[in-house]
């Protein structure tokens, strides 16, 4: 084993060369998709902490685990001589409906169903008091300072046991009996899934068969009174047991008894198939200014939330990457910006998910289109991808404002072109902006999209916050049975579906070398024609700097860059007279 294969450089006095060792190994697995995921991994993401944390998901468990660096120390073992012992926290994070919670302690319970659970859960590292109940085990990584050997420890009880002295009452009774356990939790078999795919990890990373055994030792088990003191109980005890992954000369530390295995328990073990399993693939529609990227902002902060991540394609209808430069944090974003993704842009589709998804091991992706996309053609193109992707979910945006006639528009716009097209071939359709129109208006906007497509969900979004909860509930009700943008559209005779190019719609990108004033920008909306329907871009403005400039629904609004990088404003519409 060598150890600069996977550290290339020599251990030294930082205190925290564990922490660097257990970061090479992870990311090293993840520069391929397809082999992250062969190995089990399901998400990796460190904690945005001072402290060396992760928390991460794994194939086969539905939990999301975290681990905590809690320091190292330097040894001496028998075989190897100098050594350093690094040592981590394993927390084990059930998801807040699991009924595995019913065993765990009733502060975890409590924990669990606080409205701030996943939040907590994603920066553990800084909530370790409130997140004590799910701390269940350790991990332990050992190298030698001559670089030769390497070793994995899971340490954790058989069953992590906590007797109720005094118990626990409730109004009618009791709820947990004295002397009763208060918790019962199977820990050690719960991280083992994990464990085996550290292990493998680290054997492809060294390139050497682990060396697997186990070992076990008994501590006594620990007595919860009411007052809640803990004590020791002499009568009962409590088994701790421990597997390890050796790689090169043993670093048992002294007195440590382990009995040889003949492989990785609970390892993941793809077929042959599933080693290029494909990803999911969203397809994000909504006509012009709907909100489709704030809706996407804010699904996505839910899903990572839940170490769901997700990757994203951009494909924006004029030569401006705007939506993806708003797009931070945890999102990986490939942008297409060639043209409309429905019409000219299928063979360009096909390199750019292939690049996405070697560069990130998710579950899935979604694919914004321009607002002047047709699902019908997407759709249509997806059945020659399935080697890349399974086709997913069609969510289309729309806007409530713009649908209820009530920003000068003509009434029932979704019964023609696009936006009918957008809105019958949905699964979802999240009716953003909401909030602006009348209860009265928004129910008889309601009847229209049942009738004009009987199988969607239709969601009230304010500022495309939606109750993304429910969003997750629908889409796993669903997930064995054939959602309404699966079924396939037969079209009459010589029919084709309708593009942007059939209702003229045009692009026109403006460049502004000195800033601008906000009159002469209204100014200029103004007289590009009434059949303009959106303009973006970043660009710089008098007094202001640059800023992003975004205009839909007659609507004109002016915010900070995030980066003073200048695009061109791009506008979108009919007839255009600029």
């Amino acid at each position: 084993m060598k150890l600069e294969t996977i550290l290339p450089r020599a251990l030294g006095d930082s205190g925290s060369d564990c922490a660097s060792i257990f970061t090479s190994l992870v990311m090293a697995a993840h520069f391929e998709r397809t082999r992250a995921r062969a190995l089990g991994w399901r998400g990796v993401r460190p904690c945005a902490s001072s402290h060396p944390a992760w928390t991460c998901r794994v194939a086969g468990s539905q939990h999301v685990f975290g681990l905590r660096f809690d320091g190292e120390s330097k040894d001496d073992s028998p075989a190897c001589g100098p050594c350093l012992r690094g040592y981590f926290s394993l927390y084990v994070f059930p998801p807040a409906q699991s009924p595995l919670l019913d065993i765990f302690p009733l502060d975890a319970l409590r924990v669990a169903l606080s409205p701030g659970y996943e939040n907590a859960v994603r920066e553990f590292s800084g909530n370790e008091t409130e997140l004590l109940p799910f701390l269940l085990g350790q991990l332990r990584l050992d190298v030698s300072f001559a670089g030769n050997a390497l070793a994995l420890t899971l340490e954790a009880p058989a069953r992590h046991r906590i007797l109720a002295a005094d118990g626990i009452a409730a109004q009618d009774g009791w709820l947990v009996r004295p002397g009763e356990p208060e918790c019962d939790v199977p820990a050690f078999s719960l991280f083992l899934r994990l464990f085996a795919v550290l292990a493998c990890t680290a054997q492809q990373n060294t390139g050497e068969e682990a060396d697997i055994s186990r070992g076990m030792t008994s501590i006594p088990r620990r007595l919860f009174h009411a007052d809640g003191s803990l004590e020791d109980c002499t009568d009962e005890k409590e088994i701790l047991l421990n597997i390890t992954a050796s790689f090169g000369p043993s670093l048992a530390m002294p007195g440590e008894r382990m009995h040889p295995l003949h492989g990785i328990p609970a390892r993941h073990r793809p077929e042959e198939l599933e080693k290029l399993d494909r990803p999911v693939l969203h397809v994000l529609t909504g006509f012009l200014g709907a909100g489709k990227t704030t809706f996407l902002r804010r699904w996505l902060d839910f899903l990572h939330g839940r170490e769901r991540y997700t990757g994203v394609i951009q494909n924006e209808f004029g030569r401006v990457e705007l939506d993806a430069a708003l797009m931070k944090g945890d999102t990986l974003v490939e942008a297409l910006d060639e043209g409309c993704v429905c019409c000219s842009l299928a063979d360009s589709l096909r390199p750019g998910l292939e690049r996405i998804i070697s560069a990130m091991p998710a579950e899935q992706f979604v694919l914004e289109t321009t607002g002047l996309a047709n699902p019908d053609n997407i759709m249509d193109a997806l059945g020659g991808l399935r080697d890349l992707v399974e086709p997913g979910l069609v969510i289309t945006v729309a806007d409530a404002l713009d649908l209820c006639g009530e920003n000068g528009g003509k009434e029932h716009p979704e019964n023609s072109g696009i936006r009918q097209a957008q809105l019958k071939r949905a699964d979802v359709v999240i009716l953003n902006k909401s909030d602006m129109v009348s209860s009265d208006a928004l129910s008889a906007l309601n009847r229209r999209l049942q009738t004009l497509n009987p199988r969607a969900l239709i969601l009230p979004a304010h500022y495309g916050n939606i109750p993304f909860a429910e969003l997750d509930a629908w889409i796993d009700a669903h997930g064995e049975s054939r959602l309404p943008s699966h079924t396939p559209r037969l079209r009459p005779m010589g029919e084709h579906a309708v593009t942007h190019a059939d209702e003229g719609y045009e692009a026109r990108a403006l460049t502004f070398e000195a800033p601008v004033s906000v009159r002469d920008l209204e100014n200029l909306l103004r007289e590009a024609g009434p059949g303009l329907c959106r303009a973006k871009g970043i660009i710089p403005v008098e007094g202001e700097g640059v800023c992003i400039v975004q205009y839909a629904a007659g609507q004109l609004e002016i915010t900070p860059a995030p980066e003073e990088t200048p695009l061109d404003l791009v506008l979108i519409g009919t007839g255009l007279r600029v």
